[in-house]
């Protein structure tokens, strides 16, 4: 999936000379967290998370003046050292950003200017889209050798039975080697006849007995 797909466009961004109140206020007003800092031309000099809003802010015990804090402008708590992406980059790929450097908020960019955001809650959204989790359905996991055609063996299984698969996921067996765990979503709310279908072809289908569960 590519991210151009998942992101938030247009974005509201402010300059490096606006306030900090100014954006505490934008953060409030639309729900946001991250606000990208653009310059003149449109392109993206720096970030701005609520949590580098509200570490400029003085304790409730301090005396300091909170205003004086509020007026200094965001080229002064701004960070310029920026992870951003391009709209036709694929959405696995700047997961792997939001892991390995726990961000909040990816900028688009499009030959140097800013022409969207992604935030994690827009990652979480496309696993729930993704999974199909939102279909209403049950979940059916095989645990399966790892080879050609598995997925097209399991598939017509369904397909004689006019089920609908919603979503395939398909992840590593950590306990078995050179296995892999199918993850099925199917229009079913009973899916009892569709497992004792792929038991009767030979699958290892992981009931809750077989997975630890009771």
């Amino acid at each position: 999936m590519l991210v151009e797909r998942i992101m938030t466009s247009p974005v509201r961004t402010l300059s490096p000379e606006n306030t900090i109140e100014e954006a505490l206020n934008m953060m409030s007003r639309y729900s946001f967290r991250h606000v990208p800092i653009t310059n003149e031309e449109d392109k993206l000099v720096g970030i701005v998370s609520d949590r580098d809003v509200k570490m400029t802010l003085p304790s409730v015990l301090s005396d300091e003046d909170p205003v004086m804090n509020l007026e200094q402008p965001l080229s002064r708590i701004m960070r310029t050292n920026v992870t951003y992406c391009h709209p036709m980059d694929f959405v696995e790929e700047i997961a792997l950003d939001f892991y390995h450097f726990a961000i909040g908020a990816i900028p688009v960019v499009r030959e140097g200017k800013i022409v969207g955001i992604v935030t994690q809650k827009d990652m979480l959204n496309t696993f729930l889209e993704l999974t199909g989790i939102k279909e209403p359905g049950s979940i059916i996991e095989i645990d399966i050798e790892d080879k050609t055609g598995v997925i097209y063996e399991v598939g017509k299984v369904f397909k004689d039975l006019n089920i609908r698969i919603i979503s395939v996921s398909v992840y590593k067996n950590k306990e078995t080697k050179g296995n892999k765990i199918i993850v099925l979503r199917v229009q079913a709310m009973n899916p009892k006849f569709a497992i004792r279908r792929l038991q009767e072809q030979g699958f290892n289908v992981l009931t809750p007995d077989k997975m630890g569960l009771r």
